[in-house]
């Protein structure tokens, strides 16, 4: 009796030995099986991404005019104050791709007080400051073209940054070439402490430069011009032959 409860003891511990091993195996199996299928996981230095470094440089882009009591100029039911502000938010758009910092100084239909944009740009330690209008000349629906102000008085840098962004707006639109003009009257080029200047991109008066200035694809031109003007101006200044670096701004 004792002995043959001993030998069927025997063979269950033995069956669960068995039991237990093949489950091991299929195991052993499995895993090796899943560890040859599955994707090898990348390194982090391949899968890590790095963007372009950005300039390090500040930016003041002001859209003229603003608010009921400022609305600029007025033809037909064009308003310079939209139109000033269609571009520069264009402008920081494309800029922001490129430059650390790029600052509005009004981003909605705001009257924004000429001395607090030049604060503006002089409380954020602005590498540049750049006002955007339109022009209009009464009982004229002709006259056309683009002109950049900058006051002589202030600094050498000025019209470096007038003539660089004048240039490439001419030459992405095409347009009637009024050239840099000067002016110590204008507080946004005056009050500013950085290199500034204020652009007419268009008369409003003209019916034919109008119909143009409201358009996405001569605002574009219009942008890619001033954006070039900003980049030729970094380059000229900083450039090793060029001693005006000194002086053309607080960050440069």
């Amino acid at each position: 009796m004792n002995k043959r409860y001993k030998r069927t003891k025997k063979r269950k511990l033995n069956r669960r030995r068995v039991g237990l091993v093949f489950i091991i195996i299929i195991l052993i199996i499995t895993a090796c099986i899943y560890n040859s299928v599955k994707p090898k996981e990348q390194t982090a230095e391949t899968i890590a991404y790095s963007g372009p470094t950005k300039i390090n440089k500040c930016i003041v882009i002001d859209a003229g005019h603003g608010g009921e009591e400022e609305p600029g100029c007025i033809f037909g039911n064009v308003l310079e104050k939209n139109i000033d502000l269609q571009i520069a938010k264009k402008l920081q758009e494309k800029l922001s791709q490129e430059y650390t910092q790029v600052i509005m100084t009004r981003t909605e239909d705001v009257n924004v007080y000429l001395n607090e944009r030049a604060r503006i740009a002089n409380r954020n330690n602005a590498d540049i400051f750049v006002s955007i209008h339109q022009n209009a000349l009464e009982d004229d629906t002709v006259t056309n073209g683009i002109e950049t102000w900058y006051n002589p008085e202030k600094d050498t840098v000025s019209k470096i940054l007038a003539e660089n962004i004048q240039e490439n707006v001419i030459s992405a639109t095409d347009a009637e070439d009024l050239g840099t003009k000067e002016s110590t009257g204008l507080i946004v080029i005056t009050k500013t402490e950085m290199a500034s200047c204020l652009i007419e991109t268009g008369f409003l008066s003209s019916t034919k430069e109008r119909q143009k200035l409201v358009t996405d694809t001569y605002q574009d031109k219009i942008v890619e011009g001033i954006y070039n003007g900003i980049k030729a101006y970094f380059e000229e200044i900083e450039s090793p032959n060029d001693n005006t670096n000194t002086i053309a701004g607080n960050n440069v």
